[in-house]
C-alpha cells in the first residue's frame, strides 16, 4: 500500500496534491461554520438574503455602491437555486456554500504547483504545492466569504499564464481574462494587472502586453461593465465610486505604521522559516519578475495607504509563500553551507511543520462568531416580530439575520436606560411586538432580565444559551474591544 502511495505521489503529484489539499478543506467545510469578520458575512451573504426577502433593498438604491456586485450576485443565484430544490435551512445552505468555496480554492494549489514547475523543478513544485495544500490558515480562509480570498485563484492563474506567455502567446490573452475576473472580485488587484503589463513593456514583450490588455479589457467589460450597467446605469460605476470613497475616507478605518503588513506576513509564514521564505521570494526575481514586481507594488502601496485592515494583504500571501519556497529550495540546492548543515535544515523544517499543524487543526475547525450565529439560528422556524438586543459590558453586535431566516425584522439595541426609554416610545407609536430578547454576556444577567421585564411589562422565558467557540473566546480575551465574542442568551416573550 505504501509503495502504491509513493508511486502515485511520484507519477501524479498534482492529483495527489489536490487530494491532500482536499482533506483539511473538507474538515473546514464541516466544522468551520459561521464567519470571521463583518465583511465575511454582511456583504456577500446577508445582502443577497435581504434582497430575496425584501426587494425594496435593491429597488431603492440611489447611488452606486463602492463594491462589485459580482460576488453577492453569485450567492443570490445560488440561494435561489437551493430554495428551488428544497434547501431552506440557513446552516444547510452555508454548508453548500463552504463546500463550493473549498473546491474552488483548490485552484490555488493547482496553479501554485504549475508556477513552481514552470520556474523550477518538479521536486520543488511538489514541496511548494504541499505547503500550499496544508498551510495552516488556507483551509479556514478557503471556506470564508472574503473577496480578498476569492480573488486569489484567478490571480494565481493569471500569474501562471503570464509566466508561460513566452512559450505560447495565447497564454498572455488567457492571463488577461483571469486578471479581469480577479478585478471583478477585488478592485485593488488592478495594481497587479497593471504591473504585469509594465513588466511586459520593460522586457519589450509588446505582443504579450497587448494580448494581456485585450483579454483584460474584454473580460472586464463583459463582467464588471455589464453588471454595473444593469445595477447603476453606466459601466464601471461601482469602481469609480470605490476609488472616490477610498480617496476621501482612507483614514476612517484601521490605520497603522508602514511596516504593519511586513510584520503580519513575517508572522503568518511562521518564523524562523518565514525569514528564509522572504529571502527566497527575491532569490529568482529575474525569472519570476512577472510575479515579484506585481506583488511588491501591491504590498508597498497597501503599506503606504492609511487603511491597513489585515485582510487587505491576503491576495498576495500565497504568491509570497510560493515564491519563497521555490527560491529557498533553489538556494539550498546550490549552497555548500546547507549541504554541510543538513541536520540544522531538517530541524528548521520540522519546526515549521510542527507549528503549522498546531495551528492548522484549530483553525480548520474554527466556528467563527458562534454565539452570534447560534443566537439567530435559534430563531429559525419560529415567529419573530421584533427583537431587543441587550448589551453587556462590551455592548451588542449586528445580528446576522440570514441565520434566523427572517427579514425584515425590527430590532432595538439596548445598552443603557436612555436607549430603553427611546425604544419604548418607538414601540408605543408602532404596531411592532417584541417576540424575543437576546442578552449579550452573563454579568448581572438576572438583574438585567428583571429590568427588561419590569420596563416592558412582559414575562421572559429562557430558550437557549450560546457560548463562543474556543478561538472566539481566545480572540475576545486578547482584544475585547474589537472581538465582541460574548455569550448570548435567547429569551422568548410570553404572549
Amino acid at each position: 500500500m505504501l509503495d502504491k502511495l509513493k508511486r502515485f505521489w511520484n507519477d501524479r503529484p498534482l492529483q495527489a496534491l489536490i487530494l491532500i489539499a482536499l482533506v483539511p478543506r473538507l474538515v473546514a467545510v464541516v466544522f468551520a461554520r459561521g464567519y470571521g469578520m463583518h465583511d465575511d458575512h454582511f456583504g456577500p451573504i446577508e445582502q443577497p438574503f435581504i434582497i430575496m426577502n425584501y426587494l425594496t433593498y435593491w429597488t431603492g438604491r440611489v447611488i452606486p455602491h463602492g463594491h462589485s456586485i459580482l460576488y453577492p450576485t453569485i450567492h443570490y443565484v445560488l440561494f435561489n437555486l437551493l430554495e428551488r430544490i428544497g434547501i431552506h435551512d440557513p446552516q444547510a445552505t452555508m454548508f453548500v456554500v463552504r463546500l463550493l468555496h473549498a473546491l474552488y480554492s483548490l485552484l490555488i494549489v493547482v496553479f501554485g504547483y504549475k508556477i513552481a514547475e514552470a520556474v523550477s523543478t518538479r521536486e520543488t513544485a511538489k514541496k511548494a504545492g504541499l505547503i500550499l495544500a496544508l498551510f495552516w490558515v488556507l483551509p479556514y480562509l478557503s471556506v470564508r466569504n472574503l473577496i480578498e480570498v476569492i480573488c486569489i485563484p484567478p490571480l494565481m492563474a493569471g500569474f501562471y499564464y503570464s509566466l508561460t506567455s513566452r512559450e505560447n502567446l495565447r497564454n498572455a490573452f488567457t492571463a488577461g481574462l483571469w486578471f479581469a475576473l480577479a478585478f471583478a472580485f477585488r478592485y485593488q488587484t488592478l495594481l497587479i494587472t497593471g504591473t504585469v503589463g509594465l513588466v511586459f513593456l520593460f522586457r519589450k514583450e509588446y505582443r504579450q502586453m497587448i494580448w494581456c490588455a485585450v483579454g483584460f479589457v474584454l473580460a472586464a467589460c463583459v463582467i464588471q461593465g455589464s453588471l454595473d450597467i444593469f445595477a447603476w446605469g453606466y459601466p464601471f460605476a461601482s469602481f469609480v465610486e470605490y476609488v472616490r470613497y477610498n480617496a476621501t475616507h482612507g483614514e476612517d478605518y484601521t490605520t497603522g505604521p508602514w511596516y504593519n503588513y511586513l510584520l503580519l506576513v513575517f508572522g503568518a509564514l511562521l518564523p524562523p522559516m518565514s525569514a528564509l521564505f522572504l529571502y527566497g521570494f527575491f532569490k529568482n526575481w529575474r525569472k519570476t519578475l512577472l510575479v515579484v514586481a506585481p506583488v511588491l507594488v501591491f504590498f508597498i502601496l497597501h503599506s503606504y495607504f492609511p487603511n491597513k485592515q489585515e485582510r487587505f494583504i491576503l491576495p498576495v500571501v500565497p504568491a509570497i509563500l510560493l515564491l519563497g519556497v521555490i527560491g529557498w529550495e533553489d538556494h539550498v540546492k546550490g549552497s555548500q553551507f546547507w549541504s554541510r548543515h543538513r541536520t540544522g535544515l531538517r530541524r528548521l523544517w520540522i519546526s515549521f511543520w510542527a507549528i503549522n499543524v498546531i495551528l492548522l487543526i484549530p483553525f480548520s475547525t474554527f466556528y467563527g462568531k458562534k454565539s452570534r450565529v447560534e443566537a439567530m439560528y435559534a430563531l429559525y422556524g419560529k415567529p419573530v416580530t421584533g427583537l431587543f438586543l441587550v448589551g453587556g459590558k462590551v455592548g451588542t453586535s449586528q445580528p446576522p439575520f440570514f441565520y434566523s431566516g427572517h427579514y425584515p425584522v425590527t430590532f432595538y439595541e439596548i445598552n443603557d436606560d436612555a436607549r430603553l426609554a427611546d425604544a419604548k416610545a418607538e414601540l408605543a407609536a408602532s404596531s411592532t411586538r417584541i417576540s424575543h430578547v437576546i442578552f449579550y454576556g452573563t454579568e448581572d444577567l438576572d438583574a438585567r432580565v428583571r429590568h427588561i421585564e419590569t420596563s416592558l411589562g412582559v414575562k421572559l422565558s429562557f430558550q437557549k444559551r450560546n457560548d463562543p467557540s474556543f478561538l472566539d473566546w481566545v480572540f475576545y480575551r486578547l482584544n475585547p474591544t474589537h472581538n465582541k465574542n460574548e455569550i448570548t442568551l435567547v429569551y422568548g416573550v410570553a404572549e
